[in-house]
């Protein structure tokens, strides 16, 4: 089991909950966003404003919004690792309230920017005195058409908090308390949900197959509540959708991603017509297994002797010494981070399952959060989150608040290129033919998770926004169109999906949490692997590149940061690059198993 110790430690915002700086920080918040707008509405659009005053003016915006960032982000961060204490509970949503107010306050800011006309929006744009703030006035005049009054607006802020954000909140709720009563070694013990979920990668077959059917009976018992929760939160970003003027569900999400519908769909078409390699490689799988017939509780079971436990602290030092050989700095940050407890990594109940990474405060270091259980799998998952803490790290060294946000479309480059550099560092490490089997079936499963399966998430989820956009969903209709898009990209590899897996469709939390996020999985798993591929032709000359990709944050849209570097989004082959790589690797585990 994992340290007791190596959990958060977040005083870099606050000591507790109960610390008096936070009631000070919240008056003060409030104060300077109501001086804000008294001071500042209805003075963007006025003939006598210049750059240089509007560069004031979005300083004084950024400093309020990075102080009320961190007050959210405390109460988050505090709120996914005691998600059952009543006191935190509380705190968060006192804190969902201030930032509303707050929020209320500075609306106006970016709605009147774009009242200002053409002519004078130009002029002010290719002012140096606004280099930082360029690419944020830009995006936003994108934002016009799609805009709606300030007082429709503040509507939205306000009813979200016991509307979408209640929903939300309500999931997590019933989600951080499933415990679980399993007999283990004859032992009946009690089990969070981290915990029973690990046994899926357990070498015992009848032991996996029995704790994912355990984890999804939670799942199945709340169905309904889930199903009503589907409805409303869908149906919210359906409404708000259609209301600001999108042509579709996921156009607001691709606008917000800065990139375009025609990308998304080429990236989905590129991927479905891929799924007979997850094919392929499952009944490979069920070979190596030497089993009659796979279930879906045999997706991650071990190939070899790398099943075995590693200590997270060993963990900690492996991929510390593998990001050091790539840049030194990396493993400094790894183990500045694991020095200042700024990595939870102890499953324990309360505590959400899964994994991420949030940002910390300016110059300071991230917070990444998983829940480690000592498997190889864990070791990749928790360098996939520190990739993303050095994406955290470069982004909030280098530029200003107001860019530190990521779209989605990049997200997730530095945590997949960071697994990858932890998968060859160990390939190419004194394994035995036994280990690479194993390391390399852990590879392929693991990009199968964030390409294909996120891609099939992808089409299941644009299917429910489809059917909503009609009558409400059943929960026969949102467990029947998942089971369908499993068999699709399954095939004929994996049998009784529709009885083992239809209740899955329940714990993906990205569906409600953040509409649309998961083709972002895709489009970063596949564009990383190109980059990747960049690393390997260039060596060393390719790391500057890569820092400078890192930091530039939402200083540039997407496709302007990755033009740097020869990477066309709209190239149909280029997607199917990363797809022939996968296919490669599939290949590579063949003739490794063809070997003596």
């Amino acid at each position: 089991m994992v340290e007791a110790l190596k959990v958060w430690d977040l005083s870099d915002f606050y000591e507790s909950i109960a610390d008096p700086k936070i009631e000070q920080d919240i008056q003060n918040l409030l104060k300077s966003s109501v001086a804000f707008n008294e001071t500042i509405k209805g003075k963007l659009t006025q003939s006598s404003l210049t750059a240089n005053k509007l560069k004031t003016w979005f300083e004084q915006y950024e400093s309020i919004t990075e102080k009320m960032f961190y007050l959210d982000t405390f109460s988050q961060l505090i709120y996914r690792i005691r998600s059952l204490d009543d006191e935190v509970k509380s705190f968060r949503s006192k804190v969902e309230e201030i930032v509303v107010k707050v929020q209320e306050n500075l609306l106006f800011f970016f709605l009147e920017l774009n009242e200002i006309n053409e002519e004078k929006f130009n002029d002010l744009i290719k002012s140096k005195d606004l280099a930082s703030y360029s690419h944020a006035i830009k995006f936003n005049r994108l934002l016009k058409l799609h805009q709606l009054t300030e007082k429709e607006e503040q509507i939205i802020l306000m009813k979200d908090i016991t509307g979408v954000n209640g929903f939300i909140k309500l999931y997590r709720e019933i989600k951080s308390n499933f415990t679980y009563e399993f007999v283990i070694d004859g032992d009946l013990k009690t089990l969070t949900a981290a915990e029973i979920y690990s046994f899926i990668y357990s070498e015992d077959k009848e032991l996996r197959y029995k704790a994912l059917k355990k984890y999804l009976e939670r799942f199945r018992e709340n169905e309904m509540v889930f199903t009503h929760i589907f409805n409303n939160i869908l149906k919210d970003w359906n409404l708000e959708s259609k209301r600001k003027n999108f042509k579709s569900p996921i156009s607001q999400r691709n606008l917000q991603n800065e990139v375009s519908d025609e990308i998304v769909e080429i990236l989905g078409k590129v991927t479905t017509n891929s799924y007979y390699i997850v094919e392929k490689y499952y009944n490979l799988k069920k070979k190596i297994l030497n089993l009659p017939e796979l279930h879906i509780s045999d997706l991650y079971a071990p190939t070899g002797t790398i099943g075995k436990k590693y200590a997270y602290q060993g963990a900690i030092d492996l991929i510390k010494a593998i990001d050091s050989k790539f840049y030194p700095e990396f493993g400094e940050i790894v183990g500045s981070m694991d020095k200042l407890n700024h990595i939870d990594a102890q499953p324990r109940k309360g505590k959400d399952r899964g994994a991420f990474c949030s940002h910390g405060k300016q110059k300071h270091y991230p917070f990444v959060f998983v829940n480690y259980t000592e498997y190889i799998d864990s070791i990749l998952s928790l360098a996939h989150e520190l990739g993303h803490a050095f994406h955290a790290y470069y982004i909030q060294q280098n530029q200003n608040f107001i860019n530190i946000d990521i779209s989605l479309v990049i997200a997730e480059i530095a945590s997949v290129f960071n697994e990858i550099l932890t998968f060859d560092y160990l390939m190419n490490s004194d394994l035995s033919k036994e280990e690479k089997v194993s390391l390399l079936c852990i590879f392929i499963e693991n990009n199968f998770g964030k390409s294909h399966r996120q891609n099939a998430f992808y089409n299941f989820e644009t299917k429910m926004h489809e059917l909503l956009d009609r009558k409400l969903l059943t929960t026969k209709e949102i467990k029947q169109n998942f089971v369908e898009e499993m068999k699709l990209m399954f095939g004929n590899s994996i049998v009784n999906i529709e009885d083992d897996y239809a209740d899955f469709c329940f714990v993906v939390s990205h569906f409600l949490e953040v509409p649309f996020y998961v083709y972002a999985y895709n489009m970063s798993n596949l564009l990383v692997i190109s980059i990747y591929q960049l690393y390997l032709e260039q060596g060393e000359k390719f790391v500057p590149k890569y820092l400078k990709l890192l930091s530039q944050g939402s200083s540039l849209s997407p496709e302007q940061m990755l033009k740097g570097i020869g990477i066309d989004l709209n190239d149909e082959s280029f997607w199917e690059k990363g797809i022939k790589y996968l296919q490669q690797k599939i290949d590579e585990l063949e003739t490794l198993l063809e070997t003596k």
